[in-house]
C-alpha cells in the first residue's frame, strides 16, 4: 500500500513538471540589426536628472541638515519644535521680533528665577546611528542675566540613551556655539532640544545639527548613490517651486538667509541649498548645471542678475556678489529654463500662452545681454501651447520642453490583491511611459518641414518625465515625506521602455530629465538614516554607464514582449544592445542577427531582475531589485531574457 502511494506521489509529481515546462516554454524570437547604417547620435544629456525643493528631495534627501524649521518660522503651536517647561508669567519659549535674525524674529527661551524650571524647545523624529557623530551649532546672545542654555541629542527614554552638552561662551551680541554628539543607538526616532537652564533671557537665531561626515553639507550615503548613478545634467530648482522661488534669498552666509513659507508646496524652506550649494553638489557629482528661472511671479531683471551672478566676471555687479560669497572664478552654466508649466493652472503665475510667448522673449533678451552663448529651453506643451509659441519665439530657443507622467494608482508595497492588478494590465502598461514620450515627439515632428526654419532648428527637451502613484502626496509605506512613492521592479521596465522610446527618438530629442531623484518620485529612496538605489535608479546607472553612440536599426521577427534599442559607439568600437522582457511570467529565447554588418563574438552582459513584478528596494534592507554582471554572452547563439527583466549587452568589434 506504501509503496502504491509513493509511485503515485511520484508519477503526480512527474506530470506536474511537465505541465510546467510546457507552460513555461520560452517565446522564440529573432532581432535584426542593420550595421551598415548607424543613425543618428544619442545625446548624453537624455539621461538627465532633476531635484526639486519639494518634500525631502534636497531637504533630509540631498542636503545632510537634521532638523526642520532651524530659523524658527513658523509660529510655536504649527512648528517641529515643542515648546519644553513652563510658560507664562515665569518665562517659556516664544518668538520674539526684538531679536530676529534670520527672518522677521528668534526663539527666546526666559526663565525667571531658580524655582520655575527647565524650559526650551524640542524637536522628535530625527535618525541616528549607533556609534555615528553629529555635529552642530545654535547661534545664541544672551540678552539679561546669566542663562546657561544645554544641547541634547535623545535616542532613547532611558538616563543613559542620551547625551547633553553645556553651550559656553555666551555673550550679549549673537555668537555661534558649536555641540558634537556621539550616539549610542539606532533609531529614527531620535530627539534633539535646547534648554535653558539657569535664569535668565537667551535669543537663539537658529540651530542646526547634521551628521559630522556631510560633505559640504550634504549626506555622503546620498551622494554616493549620486555618483553612482552618474546624471551628465542636472535641473534644479524646479519644477512648480520656482514659480515662486526668489534665487537671491539663497545667497550670502546661510544662517542670516531669510526662511519663506514656500507657496508651491506649502512649505517652510529655509534657503540654506541656493545656487552656490547646487553648483557645489554639481562640482562633487560631476554633473553640468541646468537653471531654471522664475518666470512665474518672478522679474525679467531677477533672471538677468542670476545669469549674472552665475556666469560673469568678478569686475560686474552681481559678479562681485559671488566672489564676495567665496566663489571669484564664474560658474560654468550653459542651460537656463525659461519657467516651469506656465500653462497650467497650478503653477504660481501661470499665464495664457500669447502672454508667456512676449514673457520668454523678454527674459530670453535680458538674459543674454549678460551672457551671449547661454542656451534656452522653453517652456512647452504639446497642441494649442506649441501652436502659439513656436512662430512668436523658436527664434530665441534652442531646446522646447515637454513633460510627462504615468499614474500607476497602486500604493507599494502591493498587497496580494494589488499585485495581482498590476500584473494582469501589465503588459499594457508597461508601455504607458512610452506612449507619453512618444505623443510629445509625434506633435513636434509633424512641425517640422513647415517652413519655418527657426524652428526646424529647435529639439526637445523631456525635461521631466517618469512615473507617480497618484496625484496625492502621501507617502508609500515605506516612505517618510511628501511623494515618497516607491518604484517596483514593473516600474522599471516601464522606465526603460520609455528610455527606449528617447532612444529611438534621438534626432529630436536632445534632452531628457528623470523626475526626481532623490524620494520624491526618486530614483534613489533616503530613510532618515540609510539610502539605497530604487529599481528605476538600477536601471538609469546602468543605461548611463552602458549604452551610448549612435543608433542602429533593429526589428524583431515576432509578437514577443521585448522592447530593443541598440546603438553603436564610433570611439570605442563597441556595440551595445538594451533588451527589455516585459512579460510578468514569459521567458524569451531572442536569437541575433545583422542585415548588414558583422556582429561582434561576444558582449559583456548585465541584468536588471527581481523575485516579482512588485518587488521594491528599502532604505537599510537588502536590495531586492539588483544589478547582476553576468558571465560573458556568446552572440551568435539564443540569450535567454527572464521574465520580468532588463538586460544590456555590449561587446566591440
Amino acid at each position: 500500500m506504501r509503496a502504491i502511494k509513493h509511485l503515485t506521489i511520484a508519477a503526480a509529481l512527474i506530470l506536474t513538471q511537465l505541465a510546467a515546462s510546457f507552460a513555461a516554454a520560452p517565446t522564440e524570437a529573432v532581432l535584426s540589426l542593420d550595421l551598415s547604417r548607424p543613425g543618428p547620435a544619442i545625446s548624453p544629456y537624455i539621461y538627465g536628472q532633476f531635484i526639486e525643493h519639494l518634500g525631502r528631495c534636497i531637504h533630509d534627501g540631498i542636503w545632510a541638515e537634521k532638523l526642520w524649521d532651524r530659523k524658527f518660522l513658523l509660529a510655536l503651536d504649527k512648528s517641529p519644535w515643542q515648546p519644553i517647561g513652563p510658560a507664562g508669567a515665569t518665562g517659556g519659549a516664544f518668538l520674539d521680533a526684538a531679536g530676529a535674525y534670520a527672518g522677521e524674529h528668534c526663539l527666546a527661551l526666559w526663565r525667571r528665577g531658580e524655582g520655575s524650571g527647565d524650559c526650551g524647545v524640542m524637536q522628535r523624529d530625527i535618525g541616528v546611528i549607533a556609534g555615528k557623530e553629529y555635529a552642530g551649532y545654535a547661534v545664541i546672545a544672551a540678552v539679561s542675566g546669566e542663562p546657561v542654555l544645554e544641547a541634547r541629542l535623545s535616542w532613547g527614554d532611558g538616563a543613559t540613551e542620551q547625551q547633553t552638552v553645556q553651550l559656553s561662551g555666551l555673550g550679549p551680541e549673537y555668537r555661534r556655539i558649536p555641540f558634537r554628539f556621539k550616539t549610542g543607538g539606532t533609531t529614527e526616532s531620535a530627539s534633539f532640544s535646547i534648554r535653558l537652564v539657569k535664569p535668565g533671557l537667551a535669543w537663539i537665531g537658529c540651530v542646526s545639527l547634521m551628521p559630522a561626515d556631510n560633505v559640504g553639507g550634504m549626506r555622503a550615503d546620498v551622494l554616493a548613490l549620486i555618483k553612482q548613478l552618474n546624471s551628465p545634467i542636472t535641473r534644479w530648482p524646479g519644477g512648480n517651486f520656482v514659480s515662486g522661488y526668489n534665487w537671491k534669498d539663497g545667497i550670502g552666509e546661510r544662517d542670516r538667509r531669510p526662511p519663506r513659507w514656500e507657496r508651491a508646496w506649502n512649505a517652510v524652506e529655509d534657503n540654506d541649498f541656493g545656487l552656490d550649494e547646487f553648483m557645489r553638489f554639481c562640482a562633487e557629482v560631476h554633473t553640468e548645471p541646468y537653471i531654471a528661472v522664475n518666470t512665474g511671479l518672478g522679474s525679467v531683471r531677477d533672471a538677468a542678475d542670476e545669469v549674472e551672478y552665475a556666469t560673469s566676471s568678478s569686475h560686474s555687479r552681481w559678479g562681485a556678489e559671488r566672489a564676495r560669497n567665496g566663489h571669484g572664478k564664474p560658474y560654468q552654466v550653459t542651460w537656463w529654463g525659461i519657467g516651469n508649466e506656465m500653462f497650467g493652472d497650478w503653477q504660481l503665475g501661470n499665464v495664457p500662452v500669447e502672454r508667456y510667448a512676449l514673457r520668454h522673449n523678454s527674459f530670453v533678451a535680458a538674459m543674454k545681454a549678460k551672457k551671449r552663448d547661454i542656451k534656452i529651453i522653453a517652456v512647452g506643451a504639446p497642441g494649442r501651447w506649441n501652436d502659439t509659441l513656436l512662430p512668436i519665439s523658436a527664434a530665441q530657443m534652442d531646446l522646447l520642453s515637454g513633460h510627462h507622467y504615468t499614474e500607476r494608482k497602486l500604493k507599494a508595497p502591493f498587497t496580494a490583491e494589488d499585485e495581482a492588478k498590476y500584473e494582469s494590465a501589465f503588459p499594457a502598461y508597461s508601455g504607458s511611459v512610452m506612449e507619453g514620450v512618444r505623443r510629445i515627439v509625434a506633435d513636434y515632428r509633424q512641425r517640422l518641414g513647415s517652413g519655418n526654419p527657426e524652428l526646424d532648428r529647435v529639439r526637445l527637451a523631456i525635461d521631466e518625465w517618469g512615473i507617480v502613484r497618484d496625484w496625492n502626496p502621501a507617502p508609500d509605506g515605506p516612505g517618510v515625506g511628501a511623494f515618497e512613492h516607491y518604484y517596483p521592479l514593473g516600474d522599471a521596465l516601464a522606465s526603460a521602455r520609455a528610455l527606449h522610446e528617447l532612444i529611438r527618438s534621438a534626432d529630436l530629442v536632445s534632452m531628457a530629465n528623470w523626475a526626481q531623484t532623490v524620494n520624491v518620485i526618486g530614483a534613489i529612496k533616503a530613510s532618515r538614516n540609510y539610502a539605497v538605489l530604487d529599481s528605476v535608479g538600477h536601471l538609469l546607472a546602468l543605461y548611463r554607464a552602458q549604452l551610448g553612440g549612435r543608433l542602429v536599426p533593429v526589428k524583431l521577427n515576432a509578437e514577443a514582449p521585448v522592447d530593443a534599442v541598440a546603438a553603436f559607439d564610433r570611439k570605442t568600437g563597441c556595440l551595445s544592445l538594451g533588451l527589455v522582457n516585459y512579460s510578468p511570467a514569459e521567458e524569451v529565447v531572442l536569437s541575433l542577427k545583422t542585415a548588414a554588418g558583422t556582429l561582434p563574438r561576444t558582449a559583456q552582459a548585465w541584468r536588471i531582475n527581481g523575485p516579482s513584478l512588485g518587488a521594491i528596494n528599502v532604505p537599510g534592507k537588502p536590495e531586492a531589485v539588483t544589478t547582476q554582471t553576468l558571465p560573458a554572452v556568446d552572440l551568435g547563439e539564443p540569450i535567454r531574457l527572464p521574465a520580468h527583466s532588463i538586460t544590456v549587452l555590449k561587446g566591440g568589434r
